[in-house]
């Protein structure tokens, strides 16, 4: 289980490269693979796709990984510039109430991981 859950299948198999490193990669696995093997030992997951549930939850990772940078502002990812430098003038904005937003935002957050989850896998509901 979870054996296809590393930087390597992230880049190559998958093709993505919005986290640009295994460091940073690792930092949000563990927490992804303890929330899917809770669903798939409770029934609750069945992989519909080779490699679904790997995939799903590098892809959750991935979810992890941009949120964070939005929240923290990071320009490489989507977030927004708090400060820069025009002309030899230093000019700082106010991004307190966007990075507040998305520390709040963690019901999207969910959804987003769920989106991938039910593509890659068939997820049945109800109590088990």
């Amino acid at each position: 289980m979870f054996e296809n859950v590393n930087y390597n299948f992230y880049k190559t198999v998958l093709e993505r490269s919005a986290i640009p490193d295994e460091a940073t990669f690792n930092e949000y696995t563990i927490e992804n693979k303890l929330f899917v093997k809770r669903l798939l030992d409770d029934g609750m997951l069945i992989e519909r796709e080779k490699n679904g549930v790997d995939s799903a939850v590098c892809m959750m990772i991935e979810v992890d990984y941009i949120t964070a940078c939005e929240a923290n502002g990071s320009v490489e990812n989507g977030g927004a510039v708090s400060s820069e430098t025009i002309n030899g003038y230093s000019c700082s904005y106010d991004r307190s109430v966007a990075q507040e937003s998305a520390k709040l935002n963690a019901k999207s957050i969910e959804a987003k991981k769920y989106k991938w989850l039910k593509l890659y896998c068939d997820i049945l509901q109800g109590v088990r």
